[in-house]
């Protein structure tokens, strides 16, 4: 049988695969964790038995990186939040990719991504445009760029149009059209890195060629999933050291709230606080996200929420440029600069005022 011809098999594997992840236990349907237990659609279990119905050797670790098997091909890293990532784990990696494995990490969007420097300087930059398909209406197609590797014969790949990846190291290049799968190579191993756990999620495994990517890397070798950074570690128990400090404290707190409890005279009023304005609050929130340097994520939010308002309210589309958008938007008591600084308006509290004054503009004109 041809690989080509083997496909339509592969296919009938995967559903089946879909119906007992479906049908067994795990991690309750509406759990976002991206485990192999998880068989909701944020899950990785129609993905571990599929691979498994097809003979690969597919093993799970809940151990750290360091005791992972040494015969592994590749290790895939899912999103993990529950616990982060330390200098150990990562040079454990580092490790195991100069010795010639592959590393899929796949980051967590609200993760911390300076941990992974060592091996791959990250920062966030938008997702791909929307393009609705049946049963991922909001998710997004990338095409492959460079079928090198475990993309041999993959065409397209299907995301979520959540924030991306962009990898800042020269050496690292990038897989897809848009850019959110890069690959480094690492000694004689390559690191493969994209943001979430879309590509190997059960939602989107039967979209595009997602299922083709990962049998591809099951047929290199032995594969490791990585589940220790999906459950919380546990703190260990107060040593007998650390209870005699305790009972000073105790103590000590004892003794201050016996001496500020004692009264030399009658209880005064307190004077009530000052309320603050609501602009107050809003400039502060303001001088917060700036200090937090981020602005520039929260406005291309915001653009991306108004372009779908400016389609479902005024009919404008999705595929016009900014420029072009700005110039259709047509509303009484809403000027055209007005309209084009909504575009190029970099400072987020100056943005949000031209959003709220549009909204306004909006609700007149339906009235």
């Amino acid at each position: 049988m041809s690989r080509f011809g083997a496909w339509p098999l592969f296919g009938v594997l995967l559903l089946l695969a879909l119906a007992v992840g479906l049908a067994g236990g795990g991690d309750a349907p509406t759990s976002v964790r991206p485990t192999v237990n998880n068989s909701g659609p944020h899950g990785l279990k129609v993905l571990h038995t599929w691979l498994k119905e097809r003979g690969a050797d597919i093993r799970v670790g809940e151990g750290p990186l360091g005791q992972a098997p040494a015969n592994v091909a590749t290790i895939v890293i899912a999103a993990p939040v529950a616990t982060p990532f330390t200098d150990e784990d990562v040079q454990a990696l580092r490790t195991r990719l100069e010795a010639g494995a592959t590393v899929v990490l796949m980051v967590a969007r609200d993760t911390r991504k300076q941990v992974f420097r060592p091996l791959i300087n990250l920062k966030t930059i938008a997702g791909a445009s929307i393009a609705p398909v049946p049963f991922d209406g909001a998710g997004a197609t990338l095409e492959v760029a460079l079928p090198i590797g475990p993309l041999r014969n993959v065409k397209s790949l299907r995301v979520s149009i959540d924030p991306s990846l962009e990898a800042l190291d020269p050496d690292a290049i990038s897989l897809t059209i848009p850019e959110a799968l890069w690959a480094r190579r690492i000694g004689k191993g390559t690191l493969f890195v994209s943001a979430g756990p879309d590509l190997a999620e059960n939602a989107r495994l039967g979209l595009a060629d997602n299922a083709r990517f990962w049998a591809n890397l099951a047929a290199a070798g032995p594969m490791y999933f990585d589940e220790s950074h999906h459950v919380a570690r546990t703190l260990q128990a107060p040593t007998v050291n650390l209870w005699a400090p305790g009972l000073q404290f105790l103590f000590a707190a004892a003794i201050f709230v016996v001496g500020r409890g004692t009264r030399l005279g009658r209880p005064r009023a307190e004077p009530p606080p000052a309320l603050r304005s609501s602009t107050e609050y809003v400039e502060a929130m303001a001088r917060l996200t700036q200090r937090a340097k981020l602005e520039p994520e929260l406005i291309e939010a915001l653009r991306r929420q108004l372009r779908l308002t400016l389609q479902e309210r005024l009919g404008i589309p999705l595929e016009l440029p900014d420029a072009e958008r700005a110039r259709e938007i047509q509303i009484p008591n809403f000027s055209a600069d007005d309209a084009q600084a909504l575009f190029t308006e970099t400072d987020f509290l100056s943005l949000s005022k031209r959003l709220a004054r549009l909204e306004d503009a909006l609700s007149g004109r339906k009235a």
